[in-house]
């Protein structure tokens, strides 16, 4: 084996995405000469040794891979001999067992698991025409994975030298909870950002705000993460030392001597950091540090952990610096721009490391009264003039409060931008069915115009995320937030793209999902609450229609009250899947109950074609829409309502009316272009809008269209 010691291999070290670069300069501190960054992590080349460093010393990367080769994958044939042609019986050894991780898909290869098959196939088949015997397989714990990657005609073929990933550190035992090599990976990453090892070795102490998911053996016990990567750091552990299972003991190209000498050099260098320490001096600067961010629940932050990362940050000496995973509100409390802020992205997830060296301005602290009797609440903030906030949402929150009860409404707006330097509304979701006894709150950022100071519009958005939960009364954790940012293109609006949260509310007894996270737009319009009931009630006994349908939302009214058929139509498949959901959880299905996805507009043509008619239609069309859906076409309400008023028209029975809203503000009605086609328009808007949006009644615009 040792023939293979100085062989030139290629290397591929897998990362978080967002570290590449880290990773890049890590491997240089480690000897490599080449490398090359790529998404999700580092090529590089060397001999067999550098691999086996990179194991034991990286602290950014999650495995390490030898590339074996590249092959056709045009399909599981051309697959199959190229995997076949290499030269197992030089990269296994013999007696091991094996599993194949397929990823990727093209034309001829669809499905992962077959391509994995094949892949093992080609192997088991070499080793058994080479050696007379085929190696075991064992998906859960083999001794040693094959990982093929399909892209476009070509498959690489590696082998996993790291056998479990490289961010599952030893120290913190069995019972760590399934995201702790997340963890790993963020604290290292904090790490190198704020360039820990060179402020340790200039007199820094360090100081976990957070110090949470502590370690369990004797030189972890008691230690957050964060605590334990800096401490390994301080110490000059390799990360890989305590590990005793490795993928690369099954590699032919494996050289036990030469791996022997990097842990004699591990435990070499270890003795000398160990005897070189000195006491730290309690004045000395610290570096201040969290993970802010939950990984089990993406950009979940919990309000206590913000508090606490202020907390530390104020009471730390001069000449710290700060540095958090996530957080922004935290983070943002220093006043001042952050001198690093790089984004690690996960998925749709994007995460931001910020690192600050100006010390915090003192947070300000005021008081809440609790609304239901309790005691106070003493909320820190970026301003005090958010305590005006805090007293205005108090205010209206009791008096709508009264007024929902008497109405029987369990969702509402208890704040509108108000208050002009807090742009935002804010909404209330009583929870129903699964959810009944819960309350959830949806807080929505207005954009600020580019006059406003931009970290002062976030500070504000920061303390109305802090006060809220104080004044309505309910846990940080059920308060949802996002930013309404105007697309290119149009009037659209976009959201940060965070996972979805479901939640049960209920609307004159009927039950409809509503999503707190996922969306700028939560599934339910409020301010369409009165209308929704006219509709049902226009609706009973007759056909009914729902263009631009959204959820499905009027089609459950239209179905509660009666209606003798509906159709919803949408171009989205999500929210006509969404639609559908909302009917069967109130026991609407069937023929009678129709979902047709399609553009409406040419949805009415086919319809009028096919002479279909129905006797109430509602019709709620985004105010602008460039879906790639619609081709080169796009949609504009002011534009083309007039198109779409005289199509839908059409398609009422005699004494049949449609119900037109949208919410362009500034939308005004094409009179004499409708009336020349036949066409009546009544405005009704003023007896559509709710009590709870009488402060901003231009929120949108109703009309009941009739043909003449």
């Amino acid at each position: 084996m040792s023939d293979h010691t100085s062989e030139e291999l290629e290397f591929f070290a897998s990362c978080l995405p967002g570290l590449e670069g880290l990773l890049a300069d890590e491997l240089h501190a480690l000897g490599v000469r080449r490398t090359r960054p790529l998404g999700g992590g580092v090529a590089f080349f060397g001999a067999p040794k550098a691999a086996l460093r990179a194991c034991l010393w990286s602290r950014l990367a999650s495995r390490v891979l030898c590339v074996e080769g590249r092959v056709g994958s045009a399909d599981s044939d051309a697959l199959y001999q190229g995997v076949y042609a290499l030269p197992w019986e030089d990269i296994l050894l013999p007696g091991k067992s094996i599993a194949v991780r397929a990823r990727g898909t093209n034309e001829g290869l669809r499905n992962t698991k077959f391509t994995g098959m094949r892949v093992k196939d080609a192997i088991c088949d070499r080793l058994r025409e080479v050696r007379g015997e085929r190696p075991d397989v064992s998906v859960a714990h083999p001794d040693i994975a094959i990982d093929v990657r399909i892209h476009e005609g070509k498959a690489t073929v590696s082998v996993d030298l790291s056998g479990t990933p490289l961010n599952d550190r030893a120290y913190f035992g069995r019972n760590a909870p399934d995201t702790m090599p997340l963890l790993c990976s963020y604290a290292a990453a904090l790490l190198a950002y704020a360039k820990w090892g060179e402020r340790a070795g200039e007199g820094f102490r360090f100081v976990d705000a957070l110090a949470e998911f502590r370690g369990e053996d004797e030189k972890s016990r008691g230690l957050s993460v964060l605590e334990r990567e800096a401490r390994a750091i301080v110490l000059d552990e390799a990360p890989g030392a305590a590990r005793s299972r490795w993928g690369f003991f099954s590699w032919g190209r494996f050289d036990e001597e030469t791996w022997n000498a990097l842990l004699d050099e591990a435990d070499e260098r270890a003795e000398r950091a160990q005897e070189s320490l000195r006491p730290l001096d309690a004045s000395a600067p610290q570096l201040v540090a969290a993970v802010l961010i939950d990984p089990a629940n993406d950009n979940a932050v919990s309000a206590a952990g913000d508090a606490a990362f202020v907390r530390a940050a104020a009471d730390a000496p001069a000449r710290s610096v700060f540095a958090c995973i996530g957080g922004e509100g935290a983070a943002e409390r220093f006043g001042a721009e952050p001198s690093l802020c790089e984004e690690l992205g996960r998925g749709r997830v994007s995460i931001k490391v910020r690192l600050f060296d100006t010390p915090p301005a003192a947070p300000v602290t005021i008081v809440v009264p609790d609304m239901f009797g309790g005691a106070e609440h003493i909320v820190d903030v970026h301003d005090e003039t958010s305590s005006q906030f805090a007293s205005r949402l108090r205010k209206v929150y009791k008096e709508r409060r009264k007024w929902a009860r008497r109405e029987g409404v369990s969702c509402y707006r208890v704040y509108d931008a108000d208050l002009p330097g807090y742009a935002a509304a804010i909404d209330l979701y009583a929870g129903a069915g699964e959810d009944e006894g819960k309350t959830f709150v949806h807080v929505a950022e207005y954009a600020a115009p580019s006059s406003i100071d931009e970290l002062k519009a976030r500070h504000r958005m920061s303390d109305i995320l802090a006060i809220t939960p104080a004044v309505l009364g309910v846990p940080p954790e059920r308060v949802f937030s996002k930013t309404r940012r105007r697309d290119r293109g149009g009037s659209q609006y976009r959201d940060a793209g965070e996972r979805s949260f479901v939640a049960t509310v209920e609307e004159d007894g009927s039950l409809f999902e509503v999503d707190l996270a996922g969306y700028v737009d939560t599934g339910i319009f409020l301010d369409h609450r009165d209308t929704r009931h006219m509709v049902g009630e226009m609706a009973a006994g007759g056909d009914f229609l729902n263009l631009f349908a959204y959820t499905g939302t009027a089609t459950v009214h239209a179905a509660a009250c009666g209606a003798r058929t509906t159709c919803t139509v949408d171009m989205s498949a999500t929210y006509l899947d969404w639609a559908r959901r909302n009917m069967a959880n109130n026991g609407f299905s069937g023929r009678a109950h129709r979902f047709e996805r399609a553009d409406v507009m040419q949805w009415i043509t086919s319809a009028r074609r096919d002479r279909r008619l129905f006797d109430l239609v509602f019709v709620d069309p985004p105010t602008f829409s460039n879906s790639k859906s619609m081709g080169r076409r796009t949609w504009d309400v002011q534009r083309d309502h007039v198109e779409l008023l005289i199509g839908v028209s059409r398609l009422l029975r005699e004494g049949g009316r449609a119900v037109f809203s949208c919410n362009l503000r500034t939308f005004k009605p094409d009179f004499e272009s409708l009336e020349k086609y036949g066409v009546e328009i009544e405005d009704i808007t003023a007896q559509t809008i709710p009590h709870d949006f009488e402060r901003n009644p231009r929120i949108h615009k109703c009309f009941i269209v009739r043909r003449k």
